[in-house]
């Protein structure tokens, strides 16, 4: 038994091991194909890969169709990519004109007789392309006025609006851009969108484009100046009275999928939050430029106009819930005043200049085609650059934090406030190099100083009626580059103080 028992044993030993040879060949071998299969799928040169389980990340990473309301697909080895299709445009930053441009205007045929007036100041036909897309025919038009050529817009009707306290317009205006695309006209790399009461600086909107390359998906334009309307819509939005510039790449983007992806907002109010919402699926988000204006204010606008950033003005908005912009005109008559100054010199307009009299401590603000203010103290330009809040948030208040600009409070004291010269005229001379403004000073302020008995030998009205700024034209490329200028006051003779304003010299202050 004894004998038995170890051979028994040893036969038992003999059998694990050649087992446990036998797992561990097995598991080499399984390594081994594990191996091959990884390395076939990570460096195979095919398309193969899409079939395994990588599939529904690759294509979720990849396009838009992943959302739950449309079904996956394969992409063939033939579909192009987003730059693929792109156009091909030679020197597209270089040379942008006028003609490049396509403008959609918003509006109704209700409110065109009276808001046609406004884009009278600005249009000129014989330079622009665009067109006012109306929801229904206006009526008799008078062919001989400068205006964009009318259109009516496809019927909207069976688009789903649920938005309680909206108007199913919104849909309409929406597609203006997919509309104005669908004309297919020759040599547009921009789509521009306005309201029929906005008013576009259209010689600085092409400096502002210029630094774009429109071959790229661009979506341009600012958000409003009211934090309650951001908040309401969207900090990351462009507010379409204020104006968007959309770049032809991703109009035709839009012409793709825009009447799909309205359907999926119904519950949105207007037409921007639905634009900014297709944008937004296609991956875009908002490029800022100062100089586009929604202007969501109301009552006097005149710390805001007075204050522009340091950026080319391009655009203004709301233009009848703001006060006249001059007080001796009406609303009209000084919109055509201030046009008038931003046609003659358009890439100043609106820009300040600071510059003192240390002698009698007085600030001396120029905003370019609009008002001289002469401060009675020494004010400095930090303080300057927030706009006074002579004005109202679009919810009616006007505290701090009712908007999303930097502001300031009003003046309190009627002393401390600055005496005004508004704007009056102006002319370029023959040669071009020199623009010469005039600006008339306001009697209701000295009257109101008066009344309150400011001190009057700060700036005494027998010495100065008239302040007249002698200004050279801005640098071409001054929009790459945005500084406030320098200006500096040069003499008094016959009533008029005048003030140069140019270029500052590197390495100069802009305030002195």
């Amino acid at each position: 038994m004894y004998i038995h028992d170890r051979f028994r044993n040893r036969s038992n030993r003999w059998a694990w091991r050649e087992s446990r040879t036998h797992i561990f060949a097995v598991l080499i071998l399984t390594l081994a194909f594990l191996t091959f299969a990884w390395f076939s799928m990570v460096f195979s040169s095919g398309r193969n890969y899409r079939s395994c389980w990588l599939h529904p990340l690759q294509e979720w990473q990849g396009s838009p169709l992943a959302f739950p309301w449309q079904p996956l697909h394969t992409v063939s080895p033939e579909t192009k990519t987003d730059e693929d299709r792109l156009p091909v445009v030679t020197n597209a930053t270089e040379g942008l004109s006028l003609d490049h441009i396509l403008f959609g205007i918003g509006g109704s045929a209700r409110l065109w007789p009276k808001r046609k007036e406004y884009a009278k100041l600005w249009w000129n036909p014989d330079l622009m392309r665009g067109f006012v897309w109306l929801d229904e025919d206006p009526g008799i038009v008078d062919p001989s006025e400068p205006l964009p050529p009318i259109k009516l817009s496809d019927d909207t009707s069976h688009f789903s609006y649920t938005n309680p306290t909206g108007h199913p317009s919104g849909v309409r205006i929406a597609r203006i851009v997919q509309e104005t695309f669908k004309l297919r006209l020759q040599n547009v790399r921009w789509f521009v969108l306005g309201d029929d009461d906005t008013i576009f600086n259209v010689y600085n909107l092409m400096k502002v484009l210029s630094k774009y390359d429109p071959s790229e998906m661009h979506y341009i334009g600012s958000a409003s100046e009211s934090h309650s309307a951001n908040t309401h819509f969207s900090h990351g939005m462009a507010f379409g009275g204020g104006g968007i510039a959309i770049s032809y790449p991703l109009a035709e983007a839009l012409n793709n999928m825009e009447d799909s992806c309205l359907q999926r907002y119904s519950q949105l109010f207007g037409s921007d939050d639905r634009l900014h919402a297709c944008i937004s699926e296609l991956g875009i988000p908002l490029t800022r430029e100062a100089g586009f204006h929604q202007w969501d204010v109301r009552g006097n606008a005149f710390g805001l106009v007075a204050a522009h950033p340091v950026a080319p003005f391009v655009s203004m908005h709301h233009l009848e819930t703001i006060d006249p912009v001059f007080p001796q005109h009406n609303s009209l008559d000084g919109l055509k005043l201030l046009v008038k100054a931003m046609k003659i010199e358009p890439i100043s307009f609106l820009q300040r200049s600071i510059c003192y009299d240390r002698e009698r401590r007085l600030t001396f603000s120029v905003s370019m085609g609009y008002v001289v203010q002469v401060f009675p103290k020494i004010i400095l330009p930090r303080e300057l650059d927030q706009p006074e809040r002579t004005f109202k948030a679009w919810n009616k208040r006007n505290r701090a934090e009712d908007f999303d600009i930097n502001t300031r409070p009003p003046y309190r004291s009627t002393c401390n406030k600055p005496f005004l010269f508004f704007f009056k005229d102006i002319v370029r001379n023959r040669e071009g190099n020199t623009v010469v403004s005039t600006y008339q000073r306001d009697k209701a302020t000295d009257d109101s100083k008066s009344s309150a008995f400011c001190l009057p030998w700060l700036l005494p009205v027998h010495e100065v009626q008239e302040i007249e700024v002698v200004s050279r034209p801005m640098p071409e490329r001054w929009h790459l580059a945005p500084r406030r200028q320098c200006c500096r006051l040069t003499e008094i003779k016959n009533k008029v103080l005048r003030i140069t304003v140019a270029p500052c010299e590197r390495g100069r202050i802009s305030s002195s």
